[in-house]
């Protein structure tokens, strides 16, 4: 186990790169996250037009940066509770453009 640690730390200090675990013969684990199913709806709140995108279970990091994202890109405001996704006015044509750039699958 000590020529190991000498190993890794010889290869560090002289700059060398360290031999991948494909190089021994292993294959490295890769795992794919499953994006949901968004659902993309149009609704008017307190009398005034809104796009809402639902498919989150609960609030999570991935969907506040998609809000986050889609506010930034559509210069619009809106917010994200609950896994739900709101944005100010009738924007339901570009947000299916954008998500299904990001690889998110749409249905109405």
């Amino acid at each position: 186990m000590n020529a190991d640690w000498k190993d890794v730390l010889g290869a560090i200090a002289t700059g060398m790169p360290q031999p991948s675990a494909a190089a021994e013969g292993s294959v490295p684990v890769t795992e794919t996250v499953k994006k949901p199913v968004l659902t993309l709806f149009y609704e008017k709140r307190r009398g005034k037009p809104s796009t809402i995108i639902a498919g989150y279970e609960e609030s999570t990091d991935e969907s506040r940066q998609l809000a986050s994202l889609l506010k930034q890109r559509l210069a619009c405001g809106g917010s994200e509770r609950g896994g739900e996704i709101l944005l100010q006015g009738d924007v339901r044509n570009r947000v299916r453009t954008l998500l299904t750039e990001q690889g998110y699958r749409v249905k109405n």
